[in-house]
């Protein structure tokens, strides 16, 4: 079976919707399927970096740019010349390329489009995006199915999108899991506080993730505590966050460590794992906490309570520095429960999340979608 996952550009392999793709992408079974990446325009790092199977370029500079028409005329030979039979889109402009794309192809592809967030990144789209929202209840009745990460994203796209919830099928993210029996030395700042409890975060520095409401909570638990803070991860709020871990006389115990390769070898040496996002579709980062048999404290927003309960963490509402700051407090100050929380994490993550069960769903799904030639 040949399938083309459309997307904007792959500008990175360590984060998001992207990471998740190319690792998708990875491990599709090559006996029976046959991958094809098809990018809308080509980003720096492709340029550096081999991508997992084929990829084409369309050349794509926006919906009313006068290039359109080519790019759509472009992807419509492709398909028809390759013989795709699915096209599975990322995000929103790829939706409507490949709307139009499929329409001009012979033979038609079956048309699968995915949801992985929930109102994310809307802040600078161009202002034609306001008329997707609109056309999207229309353009879904061609597409053979919708792939939600989540079931809060299920929900919120049925409703948003006036799409039958019978039409959009959940597919959790994968995650991989590090080798147990492995020992993997301490990064040598955690190494340096080796008796200090870790509190980790993964996120980018961006308002949506709320790191200001983690520093603040964690301000909360005193100069007393054993506790220290770990930022991994880069964007525009830096200089603020740092100002206000000084503001809030946290600095020399709060870490900025930025962005960095190897999360993994972090991860194995913190005891809690924290998300306090205001928006999620389902977190990349909370499934790596689970995968390292992290307990988790994480905001009930999304899909991230269909990954935390009180049995691996602790679900706090959102911008509540109250809560916040209690959850961790407790488990700071409670290290059996800290391991028994996080044994069954990893427990969890190993039933539901493993990427040998996500594969096997979503590879039994696609074949689902294209009825057998005889």
């Amino acid at each position: 079976m040949k399938i083309a996952f459309l997307i904007d550009t792959i500008s990175t392999d360590t984060a998001g919707t992207q990471k998740q793709l190319l690792e998708m992408i990875r491990r599709l079974d090559r006996t029976a399927f046959e991958p094809q990446l098809i990018c809308l325009w080509e980003s720096p790092w492709m340029t550096r970096n081999t991508l997992p199977c084929p990829c084409t370029v369309l050349g794509y500079r926006g919906f009313v740019k006068s290039n359109f028409p080519g790019v759509v005329r472009r992807l419509a030979a492709m398909l028809s010349e390759q013989r795709i039979d699915v096209v599975q889109t990322f995000f929103e402009d790829s939706i409507f390329v490949a709307w139009l794309g499929a329409a001009l192809a012979r033979p038609r592809p079956v048309l699968l489009s995915s949801r992985r967030d929930i109102g994310l990144g809307r802040e600078n789209q161009p202002w034609y995006h306001g008329l997707f929202g609109r056309a999207l209840p229309y353009v879904n009745r061609t597409f053979a199915g919708i792939v939600a990460n989540s079931e809060q994203v299920r929900q919120y796209v049925s409703q948003r999108e006036r799409t039958p919830l019978s039409k959009i099928k959940v597919h959790y993210n994968g995650v991989a899991f590090p080798d147990a029996n492995i020992t993997v030395p301490a990064p040598d700042l955690l190494a340096t506080h080796a008796n200090d409890v870790w509190i980790g975060i993964v996120a980018s520095l961006t308002p949506v993730k709320r790191h200001d409401l983690l520093i603040r909570s964690f301000a909360r638990l005193g100069a007393a505590s054993p506790a220290r803070l770990l930022l991994l991860g880069e964007g525009p709020q830096r200089a603020t966050l740092e100002a206000l871990a000084r503001e809030c006389g946290v600095s020399e115990r709060v870490h900025f460590e930025g962005a960095v390769k190897d999360v993994g070898a972090y991860l194995r040496h913190v005891d809690i794992g924290v998300l306090c996002s205001d928006r999620e579709g389902l977190s990349n980062a909370i499934l790596e906490y689970m995968s390292y048999a992290l307990p988790v404290v994480a905001t009930q927003v999304g899909g991230n309570g269909e990954l935390v309960n009180a049995d691996n963490g602790v679900i706090v509402p959102p911008d509540d520095v109250d809560a916040m700051a209690s959850a961790l407090q407790r488990l700071v100050g409670d290290r059996e429960l800290r391991g028994r929380l996080g044994r069954t994490s990893r427990e969890k993550a190993l039933t539901l999340f493993s990427w040998e069960k996500s594969m096997s769903d979503i590879e039994a799904y696609y074949r689902s979608l294209v009825q057998p030639v005889n």
